[in-house]
């Protein structure tokens, strides 16, 4: 028993381990997700002045355009303007007309993005025109005279270096971001020593062979460490999360011998527990086997009956029926305590909205009440899920039908409310039941597709949406969004909504598959295991 206690406890100190790496994937993939977050949304606000300059060419313009842009983004250095041969047409760092004569290096980046059309993200760089240490995200813009150019957003580390200290990471354990050169971005402890250096070389060798993983050697201050990281699919840079390699091993070796001490103390005192019940029980025995030979012999009289000793069983009863009481009054208060919770984030979030409702109204710019409307959709699809979490028979658990139906209801009030013919929703749905994360994901989906579709589907003015959720077999749920429009065209192939879409059904493990002619549709497969179960 002694080896199987010790056994057991290594085998569990190892499931323990591999589920705290488990952990820190998800912690890390997380982070990495928040990265393409924030740089989408750079992206997105570059793409909007991209579009100010086509309409309008004039740079000294575009100067102040872009100039206000910047000063939203308490993070970004200066945006920059060049042209197709990387000369700077004028810097926001310096006043208008002023000549730059010394700029950082992007050549690369710029001639992909003139090549492709495409955004782009640079490396960690030292701009001389910032005087620190930025990351460059690129925009290519063609203007109505056929010329190009690329505008530029430099934006500092201070950036990253917050969205790292956002996460909880434990005392002692190190975050960091990794630039595709292997140049540390950010990092959590001593950024000031580190940032702009290479990684250690094992992480750079670690990061180079596969998108995520985990590794283990020594960080910059000499200490071992165990790794996990995650490559970012839209910057290419890595996110890597570490904890002391003490962590693991010391617990490990710990238990061990703490199993093995107590195991011995147990041995000694099973035996004289053993010993001691054994001389009762061989007193019970002796005494039936008394009264047996009394029997056996006829007209003799018969011993006193032996003592019986019941009382143990009696304590084992009354220990269990303790036991499950406590267990069910600690489960009713932590699903009374869940809901609680949800409760408290969904009126959090209908807070939310209500504040991005009220800036909308008083909102001048339209490109302002364009993305107040769509972060009010992705909040509205938060605040229906912690709704109906709270209002749920069982905990974590959101009924996807009905689900989407409302909140495709709520996305088309709000985005299809300038159209003059309206916009129809029609929906066929299976009731299927997933996990919240899940719920959140092809909510902000539905969310995203619906927004696309009133925005650019129906130029006349009317058309109809469609929303079907089948469960075909168990554990597989079909997903189909389409609309009667006009299709997708190529310009908006590679939007950052759509990319967004993409991301998403990534994160769920869902295949995905657009039609763009003669109408704009999107089939989603998600395989749910038994989650997604039908009632």
């Amino acid at each position: 028993m002694a080896a199987i206690a010790i056994s057991l406890v290594a085998w569990n100190l190892a499931i323990q381990q591999r589920f705290a790496a488990a952990e820190m994937a998800i912690t890390v993939r997380a982070i990495a997700a928040a990265l393409d977050q924030q740089l989408l949304v750079t992206t997105s606000a570059l793409e909007g002045l991209a579009a100010t300059m086509v309409v309008d060419g004039d740079p000294q313009r575009l100067y102040r355009v872009a100039q206000a842009v910047k000063d939203k983004h308490s993070h970004w250095s200066h945006v920059t303007l060049r042209d197709a041969d990387g000369s700077v047409v004028f810097s926001t760092k310096v006043p208008y007309g002023t000549s730059v004569p010394t700029v950082a290096d992007i050549n690369p980046e710029l001639a992909e993005a003139m090549s492709t059309g495409q955004p782009q993200i640079s490396g960690l760089l030292y701009g001389p025109i910032a005087n620190e240490h930025v990351g460059a995200v690129l925009v290519p813009v063609q203007v109505k005279d056929g010329k190009r150019y690329a505008l530029i957003a430099a934006v500092t580390t201070s950036k990253w270096e917050a969205l790292l200290r956002e996460q909880p990471i434990p005392d002692g354990w190190v975050a960091g971001i990794i630039d595709q050169n292997g140049i540390v971005v950010a990092r959590t402890r001593a950024a000031e020593r580190f940032v702009g250096k290479p990684a250690p070389g094992w992480v750079q060798n670690a990061i180079q062979t596969a998108p995520t993983g985990q590794a283990t050697g020594p960080a910059f201050e000499g200490e071992p460490l165990s790794l996990v990281f995650s490559r970012s699919k839209l910057s290419g840079w890595t996110v890597a999360f570490a904890a002391p390699a003490s962590v693991f091993e010391d617990p490990l070796h710990r238990s061990l011998w703490s199993a093995a001490a107590i195991s011995v103390l147990v041995l000694g005192c099973a035996s004289l527990l053993v010993l001691r019940y054994a001389r009762r029980l061989s007193r019970s025995v002796t005494g039936l086997a008394q009264v047996a030979e009394a029997l056996q012999t006829p007209g003799a009289a018969l011993p006193p009956p032996p003592a019986t000793n019941l009382e143990e069983l009696a304590s084992v009863y009354d220990t269990m029926r303790n036991t499950s009481v406590l267990l069910r009054r600690a489960e009713d208060q932590r699903i009374m305590s869940m809901r609680e919770l949800q409760h408290r984030v969904k009126n959090d979030l209908q807070a939310i909205l209500s504040l991005l409702a009220l800036e909308g109204c008083q909102a001048k710019c339209e490109e302002t009440i364009r993305i107040l409307e769509e972060l009010q959709g992705r909040v509205e699809a938060l605040r229906l899920v912690h709704s109906r979490l709270y209002e749920a028979s069982q905990v974590g658990v959101v009924e996807l039908g009905d689900y989407l139906v409302e909140l495709c209801a709520n996305a088309l009030a709000l985005h299809g409310r300038g159209l003059a013919g309206g916009i129809a929703l029609r929906t066929r749905v299976d009731h299927a039941y997933v996990d919240h994360n899940t719920a959140v994901s092809l909510g902000l989906i539905a969310n995203e597709f619906i927004t696309n579709s009133a925005k650019h589907a129906f130029p006349q003015g009317s058309g109809t949406i469609t929303l079907a959720l089948l469960v075909t077999k168990p554990g597989e749920i079909h997903l189909c969004l389409s609309d009667n429009g006009v299709g997708l065209p190529p310009e908006r192939a590679r939007s950052s909504g759509l990319e967004l879409i993409s991301m998403l059904a990534a994160q769920v493990g869902a295949e995905s598959a657009w039609t763009t002619s003669p109408q704009t549709s999107l089939r989603l497969i998600l395989h749910t295991g038994d989650a997604g179960h039908t009632d």
